[in-house]
């Protein structure tokens, strides 16, 4: 045994990444001025850990499904191709699909793990059905029935995981419930993965482990930033990352690094606006008796306080004339609640929405719907607060966070995202070479 711990000790740490969505920085360093305690955060990381006092930036645009792809790859969605939480999708045609499924364009973090040694696995990581990793547990919702566990079960690494899990766990949460008791799902998932699919390899190779939390965001949607409820949420969330950490420490003796971050920050909202309601006025939408969409010229499917307008046709040169008309006039009304209109290069060059004619960016507040009937612009919110809004915001910029094996406390500054996947990648010394983003630690 004490060979085996010298072993241990000597090589490669074990990493374990775990996502808390929506994790603002103040949350993190004010927490008696917002009345809150995080116990477990405050021990590890800013008693003993490296943290980013400022937040990282996030990309464009700041939602969860292409911040967690830019997370685990270290590139921007107009590279990986996540450009969205939703599929674009202006008739339903895909049935309201999200991007669920791991990029097919660069390495992921699950991937360079696997090939350099690691054993590699995930639990609940949005964007994570079809990683290449040992033991994949993905993000994935139809009904919220039981067919979820059956789908899960099925696109899981190995097949037959999830039903393995659920026979000590209880339903896994597949994606639908963002609730508390959601989350103590996903929290007794990532120790069962921990226990009975890590633990058995650990003398063998170390693991590299994401997980995700989401309730955080969910209550702060529905009730507010600053909420009793998101704060409530977030204190659970502190107690399971205690949980944890504790046992991934004691599964490899202290050879261990954990990185906590957040996707992207969050905002409350005071506005809702809908530009499709304006195209549809325009003739660029058109509607069936029951209101669905029907046909298209221009459509704005909404990313929270930004939104992608896409041309059913680039060479339509009068639907496009009519487009930039009504983005013309919405940039110069200050009561639209737009700030930018941006163009298809400009979109690319901060990367994101490669596919886009045009990307609206809405002022602090103004969520951005895809109604395509009603007013324009009402006061009566759809969520309470909402993410999504320009990168540059201070509002919008995430969480990062390092403990453990190698970490020296201090502080880090100018952290991006796209900086996650190669500084884990440097602490596990794997390959990943698609990253845009850099290694902090260097």
């Amino acid at each position: 045994m004490m060979t085996a711990l010298k072993n241990q000790e000597n090589r490669r740490p074990s990493v374990l990444l775990i996502s808390v969505d929506a994790l603002k920085p103040e949350f993190v360093f004010e927490q008696e001025r917002l009345g809150i305690k995080l116990p477990n955060i405050t021990r590890y990381f800013l008693e003993n850990g490296l943290t980013a006092r400022e937040g990282s930036k996030s990309v464009f645009p700041t939602f969860t499904y292409p911040c967690h792809q830019s997370m685990i790859t270290g590139t921007n969605p107009a590279v990986h191709g996540i450009v969205n939480n939703g599929i674009f999708d202006p008739k339903g045609e895909h049935k309201g699909a999200w991007y669920w499924f791991a990029n097919n364009k660069v390495k992921t973090l699950w991937e360079a793990a696997k090939e350099g040694g690691y054993c590699s696995a995930s639990v609940a990581f949005p964007t994570s059905v079809g990683a290449r990793g040992d033991y994949i547990a993905p993000e994935f919702w139809w009904d919220g029935s039981e067919l979820d566990s059956r789908f899960i079960d099925a696109v899981a690494k190995p097949q037959g995981l999830i039903a393995d899990m659920e026979q000590e766990i209880g339903v896994y949460a597949g994606g639908l419930d963002l609730s508390d008791k959601g989350d103590a799902q996903r929290g007794k998932a990532a120790l069962w993965m921990l226990r009975h699919k890590l633990k058995p390899h650990i003398w063998e190779k170390p693991f590299f482990l994401s997980a995700y939390f989401a309730s955080f965001d969910e209550s702060a949607h529905q009730n507010g930033v600053y909420s009793k409820e998101a704060a409530a949420s977030l204190e659970k969330i502190d107690g399971m990352l205690g949980e944890l950490i504790g046992e991934a420490e004691e599964i490899t003796g202290g050879s261990l690094v954990v990185c906590v971050v957040s996707d992207h920050g969050t905002l409350d909202n005071t506005h809702n606006i809908s530009p499709n309601v304006l195209l549809k006025e325009a003739g660029l939408i058109q509607t069936d008796e029951e209101g669905n969409v029907s046909g298209w010229r221009a459509f704005s499917q909404r990313a929270g306080g930004t939104a992608e307008i896409r041309l059913a046709d680039p060479k339509d040169l009068e639907a496009a004339q009519l487009l930039e008309g009504i983005l013309k006039r919405l940039e110069a009304d200050p009561e639209s609640g737009i700030l930018e209109v941006v163009d298809s290069q400009g979109a690319k060059k901060r990367g994101g929405f490669p596919d886009a004619a045009y990307v609206l960016v809405s002022k602090k507040g103004y969520e951005i719907r895809d109604d395509v009937d009603g007013e324009y612009c009402r006061t009566r919110l759809t969520q309470k607060a909402q993410h999504g809004y320009s990168e540059e915001f201070p509002e919008m910029r995430a969480s990062f966070m390092l403990y453990g094996k190698g970490i020296a406390p201090g502080n880090l500054e100018n952290v991006r995202l796209i900086d996650v996947a190669p500084t884990l990648a440097g602490i596990m010394e794997v390959e990943l070479p698609d990253a845009e983003g850099r290694d902090v630690l260097k």
